[in-house]
């Protein structure tokens, strides 16, 4: 299914290689590029409705956590996923810490770079095994069959629960979240409790890393 992805990169054959293979899982897809922070910041302001951010750490303009921290402020609604060479746990964990959907090493091999980014354009969300190793211990196996494509509400979530899933994953805090779902903020923190519970989770980062490792897919 085509999407539409900005790519904020400041490698052009990175840039390249990732558009051409985006195109190639999902033709028909709309794939715009971005240099620096700056450039990103002004296709943004255009208006497009992107379905998420591809953004790497290291750009010429900005830091890259405060890219990521700016950029989920600007637009939270639209997820964001790391696209970085770094690969030490700590940073991994930083960036979903910060709200991104999802981490991908450009050190991958080639066939493993196109997995990932074919999980992101099918809408499931994707860490690295470092991370998933690095935290293994914290979350506990949920009551759950993982499935090729696996419905949330094989956890026992209700519907609206799920919703609170897919905007968590998102990288949305509670107070968007009210105001996504026309929520009071107590019921938010009920459903995020719930949720948490249910993924065998004590946080959202482990939330993030429990949806990649389950192979969960949260539609819209």
């Amino acid at each position: 299914m085509p999407v539409r992805v900005l790519i904020i990169d400041d490698h052009p054959l990175m840039r390249d290689a990732v558009k051409m293979t985006m195109e190639s899982i999902a033709p028909g897809s709309h794939v715009d590029l971005a240099a620096s922070y700056t450039e990103a910041r002004r296709v943004l302001a255009l208006g497009t409705t992107y379905d998420y951010l591809l953004l790497d750490l290291s750009l010429p303009d900005i830091d890259g956590f405060r890219a990521l921290s700016a950029l989920r402020e600007r637009h939270p609604t639209v997820p964001l996923v790391v696209l970085s060479a770094q690969t030490d746990r700590d940073t991994i964990l930083r960036c979903l810490e910060a709200g991104a959907a999802g981490y991908i090493p450009k050190t991958y091999h080639a066939d493993v770079l196109t997995h990932a980014l074919r999980l992101v354009t099918t809408g499931h969300f994707y860490v690295p095994r470092e991370a998933i190793e690095s935290v293994r211990h914290l979350v506990q196996e949920p009551p759950f069959m993982r499935t090729p494509d696996s419905d949330p509400r094989g956890l026992g979530l209700t519907e609206r629960q799920c919703d609170v899933l897919r905007l968590i994953l998102r990288g949305m805090p509670n107070k968007l979240i009210c105001r996504q779902l026309d929520l009071a903020e107590g019921t938010v923190k009920v459903h995020v409790s719930a949720v948490l519970r249910a993924l065998g989770v004590r946080n959202r980062t482990q939330a993030v890393i429990a949806a990649s490792r389950l192979g969960l897919r949260v539609s819209d």
